[in-house]
C-alpha cells in the first residue's frame, strides 16, 4: 500500500514506537522527528487533545497536522497536503515570522492569509513563511491561512495575543536528535542535531540553551569522524553539556571546548557519564573485571562507589550503574543492572549502598519447571526499579521516584506476572508511598516539597499524573496541572524534571509526526 495512502487510513490509530531507556544499547530504536516545534495557546485544547502537537514560533507557537486529504472516489492518486504546522500563535508585538513546511500532492500549491494583519511571504516549493503585524489593541485577535493542492485543502489557525500578554514560555526541539536535557538549577537546556554537508558527511551541532533567556550557544560543528554523537545524557549548571558517543562519552563546554572524565587506574575504558549536581559532581558507571562499576566524580577525580551485597533478585552482584545525584549533591541513585532486572539502589551522605524502598522490598524462593520434567529454584521478588534516566531523586534528596513492581507466578509456574505502580522513596524517614491507584505506570521525579510526577505506562508513556506524595493524593493529569498552575496549555506528554525554582520544567511526549509515533523532550521557561 502506498505509504500515504496508509497514513490516511490510520491517522487517527498511530502506530506505537517505545520510549527506551536513557542508555545507548537502546539508540538504534529511538526515532525522533527532525523539525522544530514551538508553543502554543490555551484556546486550542480541543485541537491538541485530539492528537495534534505544537511547534515553533518565537515566542509563541504552532501545532503540527500529520496531513489532510485523501484519495477522492474515481482518482487513482491520493491528494493530500501535509503541514509542519496547524496553529501559529503569536504574541502581540516583536514577532518573529514561522516558516511552515508543506508536502503536497499535487506538488503545486497555494497559501492564501484570510486576513489583512496576517501576511504569507517567502514562499518556496515546499514552505512557506507567516508574519503578523502588532496588535494594538486590548484583545486577543484570530485568523486563518488557507492552503490548497488540487482537491485538497487544510486551513492553519493565526492566533495573536495582546501586546501586554506575557505567560511561560514553552518549548520544544525535536531537531535535537536523541534528546533534550535541562540543567540541575534549570539555568541551561541542551541537545544536539546533525547535518550532511555537499559531499555527504555528516557535521554535529551540540547546542546550549539559556532558558531564561531562550538564547542558543551553538557548538561545533564536528566532523562524525571525531566523534559519534549518540545521545544527550545530561547538562551542568556551567552550560557543560554531556553526550553519549562511540566511546564513552563527551563534555561539551560553552566556549567550544570538550574533555572527557577520567576513571581510576584499574578501570577499562571510558566511563558513561549520566548526570551531574549544582555544584559539578558527575555520576556514572565504566567497565571493572567485566563488570559495569557506579562512579562518583569531585573535582574532576573519580572514586568507586560501594555495590550492594546482592543483586535485585538477592543473588551475587554483578551490573551496578550510578544514574542520577540530587541536585544539592546529597543523595546518588543507580541500578543493578542485572537480568533486565533494573533493581534501584541509593547511596546515603555517607556514601553507603542501600536499595531504595527498602520498607517494601520482600523477596521469596519459588520452584518453577524447567520444560524438562524438572525445577528449579527462582527468586521472586517486590520492590522499587527504574529504567536508565537519570532525573528520578528530588533536587534535595528527600524524594527518589521510580515504579513498585509485585511478581506472581502463573498456575504452571511458566509465567511471571507483574504489576507495577508509581511509587516515592523518603530518604529521611525510610518510608515508600505506593500510589496502588495508578495500576501499571511509574513515578519519574519528584520536587524537593512533595509533588510528584508519574507517567501512566512503564514503557512507552504518553502521558502523567501530578501528585502529592506525602498524602497520597492524585492531583490529576500533568496538563491540567500545567494549566491550571502556570496559565499554559502543554499539547501533551508528562513532566519528568523540576528544579526548585519551580518556574520552569523539563517533560517528555509522543508525537505523531508521520508513519510511527515518535518520542521527543519539550521544556517550560519563566515569562520574560
Amino acid at each position: 500500500m502506498n505509504p500515504v495512502a496508509y497514513i490516511c487510513q490510520n491517522r487517527r490509530q498511530g502506530i506505537p514506537v517505545l520510549l527506551l531507556p536513557q542508555t545507548k544499547a537502546y539508540q538504534s530504536y529511538i526515532i525522533l522527528y527532525n523539525q522544530p516545534i514551538y508553543y502554543y495557546t490555551k484556546m486550542f485544547a480541543s485541537i491538541m487533545r485530539k492528537g495534534i502537537y505544537v511547534r515553533a514560533a518565537l515566542p509563541f507557537a504552532c501545532a503540527a497536522m500529520l496531513l489532510t486529504g485523501c484519495t477522492t472516489p474515481g482518482e487513482t492518486d491520493t491528494q493530500y497536503i501535509r503541514l509542519s504546522d496547524a496553529v501559529c500563535s503569536f504574541q502581540g508585538a516583536d514577532n518573529r515570522p514561522v516558516t511552515v513546511e508543506v508536502h503536497a500532492n499535487p506538488a503545486e500549491w497555494k497559501a492564501e492569509a484570510l486576513a489583512s494583519w496576517v501576511e504569507v511571504t517567502e514562499v518556496t516549493a515546499t514552505s512557506f513563511t507567516v508574519a503578523v503585524a502588532d496588535n494594538d489593541s486590548a484583545d486577543t485577535r484570530k485568523a486563518e491561512i488557507a492552503v490548497r493542492a488540487g482537491a485538497a485543502e487544510q486551513t492553519i489557525a493565526v492566533v495573536q495575543l495582546a501586546k501586554d500578554h506575557v505567560f511561560p514560555r514553552y518549548r520544544c526541539h525535536p531537531e535535537f536528535q536523541y534528546g533534550t536535557a535541562m540543567s540541575p538549577g534549570g539555568h541551561y537546556a541542551g541537545g544536539f542535531y546533525s547535518t550532511y554537508d555537499e559531499e555527504g558527511n555528516v557535521n554535529q551541532h551540540p547546542v546550549i540553551i539559556d532558558v531564561a533567556t531562550g538564547a542558543w550557544t551553538a557548538l561545533g560543528p564536528y566532523p562524525n569522524g571525531l566523534f559519534r554523537l549518540l545521545q544527550t545524557m545530561c547538562i551542568s549548571d556551567a552550560g557543560e553539556l554531556v553526550i553519549a558517543c562511540n566511546d564513552g562519552c563527551v563534555v561539551m563546554t560553552p566556549d567550544g571546548n570538550y574533555f572527557r572524565l577520567e576513571v581510576p587506574a584499574d578501570f577499562t575504558g571510558l566511563p558513561e557519564v549520566s548526570q551531574v549536581s549544582s555544584a559539578g559532581t558527575w555520576v556514572g558507571w565504566a567497565r571493572k573485571n567485566g563488570a559495569s562499576c557506579p562512579l562518583k566524580w569531585v573535582d574532576g577525580v573519580a572514586a568507586e562507589l560501594p555495590k550492594p551485597a546482592l543483586n535485585y533478585r538477592d543473588e551475587p552482584i554483578g551490573d551496578v550503574q550510578a544514574r542520577g545525584i540530587s541536585a544539592d549533591g546529597r543523595i546518588v541513585y543507580g541500578t543493578t543492572w542485572d537480568n533486565l532486572d533494573f533493581g534501584m539502589v541509593y547511596w546515603d551522605e555517607a556514601g553507603e549502598v542501600h536499595y531504595v524502598g527498602e520498607d517494601v522490598r520482600y523477596c521469596r524462593p519459588v520452584e518453577r519447571p524447567d520444560g524438562h520434567g524438572g525445577t528449579f529454584t527462582y527468586n521472586l521478588c517486590d520492590g522499587m526499579w527504574t529504567t536508565a534516566t537519570n532525573t528520578n531523586v528530588s533536587p534535595n534528596g528527600k524524594y527518589i521516584a521510580g515504579t513498585y513492581r509485585i511478581e506472581s507466578l502463573s498456575a504452571d509456574g511458566f509465567e511471571k506476572n507483574e504489576r507495577n505502580y508509581p511509587a516515592f522513596y523518603n530518604t529521611e524517614t525510610q518510608k515508600t508511598v505506593v500510589f496502588d491507584d495508578l495500576p501499571g505506570g511509574g513515578a519519574l521525579s519528584a520536587t524537593s516539597d512533595g509533588l510528584g510526577f508519574t507517567a501512566d505506562s512503564t514503557f512507552g508513556p504518553s502521558s502523567g499524573k501530578v501528585v502529592d506524595i506525602e498524602n497520597g493524593i492524585v492531583l490529576g493529569s500533568a496538563l491540567e496541572w500545567i494549566e491550571s498552575t502556570y496559565g499554559i496549555l502543554v499539547p501533551a506528554g508528562y513532566i519528568t524534571y523540576m528544579p526548585d525554582s519551580r518556574d520552569r520544567f523539563l517533560g517528555a511526549m509522543l508525537f505523531t509526526g508521520g508513519p510511527v509515533v515518535e518520542g521527543i523532550n519539550w521544556y517550560v521557561g519563566p515569562a520574560r
